[in-house]
């Protein structure tokens, strides 16, 4: 499944996209994949759309136990404002002396 439900409505709210998300894959799944059909789940996103699916995967807990992958790719799922964490930077600052790096 390549997911198309939210591409004409970027601009809403992530949880409502999250919700049309996780309508489109029960109803990929229930067309595609009857009865014990299904064998694993496995979620690969980029940018808003591993926000999107975060959001979508707690209503698809019928589906838990055929989870397997969830991979994104440039998610802030730490949001967009994480230099202004304290302990965000506190915790990177511990990392990098810990490793003798200057990057991580």
């Amino acid at each position: 499944l390549c997911s198309t439900c939210n591409e004409d409505n970027t601009e809403g709210d992530i949880t409502e996209m999250g919700i049309r998300l996780a309508q489109e894959v029960v109803n990929y799944i229930c067309d595609w994949c009857p009865g014990t059909a299904l064998g694993r789940l496995s979620f690969i996103a980029h940018s808003m759309g591993g926000l999107i699916t975060r959001a979508a995967l707690p209503m698809l807990h019928e589906y838990a136990n055929k989870m397997y992958t969830f991979i994104s790719f440039s998610t802030s799922h730490l949001g967009i404002f994480q230099d202004k964490i304290s302990l965000f930077n506190t915790g990177f600052w511990v990392l990098k002396k810990w490793r003798k790096s200057e990057f991580l």
